[in-house]
């Protein structure tokens, strides 16, 4: 299941490919609006045959991409790491002592309590994780002020578990605590699937804002 109640001020986009919902794939901006994807003027959809790096990879860290064997294959430059080429590469196992605090990684792990992001963090990764009943919030505007980047791939929601993922005013009580300002956001979602869970888009987004969802699976159990 995915719930949207956000607002992409000028010059912010949501880019999706090939996303199944509803039992039926989307193809077209209005069935991504009707689906509850947002403003049909503001969605950008890309076939499922596409293969480039601003579709399938995440853009900035990716050199080039290419089909191979039926599959977009993701070929990664500097700074990026694995399949998609995203920013941050796997944590040490164990986890090395020190953590930068701008990034935060969560990979390869089930989740059953509700993590915290770090204040001002840029980077957020999470990549083969598994959300089973938990409700983790992604603030934008406690992250860092000159821009971040949310990567989340191959991650699976299950058993009422829900991603929020919040541009400003998309929390209440938010004004207190903090600014509801933030730098421009690029959000990746990459084979999601939200098995009885939920993937939760709100806010305002601000200019510059990028907000990618391809290859996902949206299906809401009974």
């Amino acid at each position: 299941m995915l719930s949207l109640s956000l607002s992409l001020s000028d010059g912010a986009r949501l880019r999706v490919a090939c996303n199944d919902a509803g039992g039926g794939v989307l193809s077209t901006a209005e069935e991504y609006a009707a689906a509850g994807f947002g403003d049909a003027g503001s969605i950008d959809v890309v076939g499922c045959d596409a293969c480039d790096r601003d579709t399938h990879c995440y853009a900035p860290g990716t050199a080039s991409a290419s089909m191979k064997n039926g599959v977009c294959v993701c070929v990664c430059g500097s700074g990026g790491h694995g399949e998609a080429c995203v920013p941050v590469g796997a944590p040490a196992l164990p986890p090395a002592a020190k953590t930068t605090p701008s990034v935060f990684v969560r990979e390869g792990v089930t989740v059953r309590s509700v993590f915290a992001v770090p204040a001002d963090a840029s980077d957020v990764t999470l990549r083969h994780v598994v959300l089973d009943g938990v409700s983790p919030v992604l603030y934008v505007p406690w992250m860092a002020r000159d821009g971040v980047r949310i990567v989340v791939q191959n991650v699976s929601l299950l058993n009422g578990a829900v991603l929020y993922v919040m541009g400003g005013g998309g929390l209440r009580g938010a004004g207190a605590a903090g600014s509801d300002e933030s730098g421009p956001v690029e959000l990746s979602v990459c084979d999601l699937e939200a098995l009885n869970g939920a993937l939760v888009l709100t806010g305002t987004f601000p200019a510059g804002s990028m907000l990618t969802v391809t290859d996902s699976l949206l299906v809401a159990a009974r």
